[in-house]
């Protein structure tokens, strides 16, 4: 043991020369590595200390799961620093990409997947290395706090990596995966807008038709009977409607019933008829565009964010379906005419958003 104790007194003087020795850093790098993957471990750190620099390699385990590969060599610093790389990348998606800019869910996930090959691709060039790097540290403190060899590998055994350890963390790994996994489906599964359903068709208005015009009859003109204020005369549309239909046009104006005409014609000595009832004007329309019904009030709330910025009136009604849920419509409008309704209907289809004609 003279020459475990001489290498174990001169390594606490000079840290960082246990690796020099090259009769002692293969059993102290056994030691400090642990039995998984040792022989790969063992030729990478013979090649990095031939050259005394830092040089890439590839370790497939450290690219495949990150996380996982840094918690098990205990590299907790380096684990960190990638769960913050994570989390920010992701925060930076959610915020600035998803709600902000309203990307697309494949243009999202093809970000992500770009951001992880990054952080996986340069963990899987340099994994060797920063476990070389803490391999080193750990038997120099190793060396200089034991009185003898046999005890600083005993400290380092204790501290390596062991089969044990390793089926711990690859079931952490895996339930970690399938959380995200399930919390990326619900979130991209609650962003999909429902479609308005078992709502009344569209009733198209027409234009009352003109009264035929009577007879004269022994050089009097008869009076028409009044028209009847029945609510057929004058169809209102439906409140809301389900399929994309063409925006109504705007009624014409009622023409004159041609009972006033006939009355002004008549001779000055005709008998007083009974005066015509002036005719029933259509009641006043109000024009809406339906852009969508939401089941997660936040999504509703950003729609009617982009159409307010787009410069379009717009609200967000809640609404209950017949089997008791609840969901959030979100309207455009309400407009007087139907020009002003369907330039706003183009406007939201530029906008990539449905437009559906409502009047009220």
């Amino acid at each position: 043991m003279p020459t475990y104790t001489a290498h174990a007194a001169h390594a606490a003087d000079q840290p960082g020369a246990a690796a020099q020795y090259t009769s002692v850093a293969p059993a102290l790098y056994r030691a400090a590595l642990g039995p998984v993957n040792l022989e790969h471990y063992l030729a990478v750190f013979e090649r990095l200390d031939a050259t005394g620099r830092v040089l890439p390699g590839w370790n497939l385990a450290a690219a495949l799961c990150p996380l996982g590969w840094l918690a098990f060599r205990r590299l907790w610093w380096q684990a960190l620093l990638a769960f913050a790389a994570l989390a920010s990348g992701a925060l930076l998606l959610w915020a600035v990409g998803h709600r902000w800019l309203a990307l697309p869910w494949p243009m999202l996930t093809g970000l992500a997947l770009a951001g992880l090959t990054v952080l996986c691709g340069g963990l899987g060039l340099y994994g060797d290395a920063l476990v070389h790097a803490d391999v080193r540290r750990r038997i120099d403190g190793a060396v200089s706090a034991a009185s003898t060899m046999r005890e600083a590998m005993g400290l380092l055994q204790r501290q390596a990596s062991s089969r044990r350890r390793l089926l711990w963390v690859a079931v952490a790994s895996a339930a970690l995966a399938a959380a995200a996994a399930w919390l990326a489906f619900a979130s991209a599964m609650g962003d999909r807008r429902l479609p308005d359903a078992g709502e009344p068709a569209p009733v198209a208005l027409s234009a009352p038709e003109p009264a035929p015009r009577l007879p004269v009859v022994g050089g009097e003109r008869p009076v028409a009977p009044a028209a009847d204020p029945s609510p057929a005369a004058t169809e209102s549309l439906s409140t809301d409607q389900a399929s994309a239909q063409p925006l109504l046009q705007a009624p014409e104006a009622e023409s004159e019933p041609e009972v006033a005409q006939a009355q002004a014609e008549e001779p000055s000595q005709a008998k007083d008829p009974a005066p015509a009832r002036p005719p029933q004007k259509a009641a006043q329309r109000r024009l809406y565009i339906n852009v969508g019904l939401f089941a997660d009030p936040e999504n509703a709330r950003r729609t009617q964010a982009r159409l307010r910025q787009a410069g379009l009136p717009c609200a967000v009604e809640p609404l209950v379906r017949s089997d008791g849920r609840r969901l959030q419509r979100v309207r455009v409008g309400p407009f007087s005419s139907a020009a002003q309704a369907n330039a706003a209907a183009t406007k939201v289809r530029a906008m990539g958003l449905e437009a559906v004609a409502a009047a009220q």
